[in-house]
């Protein structure tokens, strides 16, 4: 999620750090809010009485809470196909492709208290942020992932794009409605993993 740390802070100049520290401070508040009370429930008020910044200030930086929970999930979806990525980058058979890529989905949820509250409170409004346009760069990433382990021979020829669509679909359907501890997370990559293991071999005999 967004923040900015000394890293980030260091090459700005000094009105930059001041607007990167206000952001990162409205975007915290805003996924405690969230977390707490439910988005419906919040108001920008509720927000920036968090930060100690001045009520004004949160128009500085976003139109809305809608515009915040937008960006809150943008950041959570891409801080997910980074790690998504490199466990797929790594795997050197197709069921270690499968289980750390689909564990990774799920643990990140769990990871954070604060990220799983925020899910749980706001399920409706992030899974209506999350259509399938939204989950367009995550299935584009799998699908190129998976030619180039193809490549490697790791993963048999398989018609990529379907693929990609159904385990990205799966992922975040159970993610939505199933993952909620650490022991959901074992239990949901087992069965995504079983679940495309199982089926794999008659997918890729359908292209011969």
């Amino acid at each position: 999620m967004s923040t900015s740390g000394p890293d980030e802070l260091a090459g700005l100049g000094k009105r930059e750090q001041n607007v990167a520290r206000n952001r990162a401070a409205i975007l915290q508040a805003a996924r405690e809010v969230f977390s707490e009370i439910g988005f419906g429930a919040s108001t920008v008020r509720d927000i920036i009485r968090r930060t100690g910044l001045a009520s004004g200030t949160f128009y500085n930086y976003f139109r809305d809470k809608d515009e915040i929970l937008a960006v809150l999930i943008e950041d959570f979806q891409l801080e997910l196909r980074r790690r998504v990525h490199e466990a797929r980058e790594a795997a050197e058979t197709l069921e270690e492709l499968l289980r750390s890529a689909f564990h990774v989905c799920f643990e990140i949820l769990v990871e954070d208290e604060l990220i799983l509250n925020l899910i749980m409170r706001n399920a409706g409004e992030i899974e209506q942020s999350t259509s399938l346009k939204a989950l367009e760069p995550a299935t584009i990433d799998l699908a190129n992932d998976l030619r180039a382990k193809a490549r490697e021979g790791v993963v048999p020829e398989i018609d990529f794009d379907l693929w990609a669509s159904a385990a990205t679909a799966v992922a975040a359907e159970l993610s939505f409605r199933h993952v909620r501890s650490r022991e959901d997370v074992e239990r949901a990559t087992e069965f995504a993993t079983n679940l495309f293991l199982g089926g794999i071999d008659r997918v890729s005999g359908s292209r011969e």
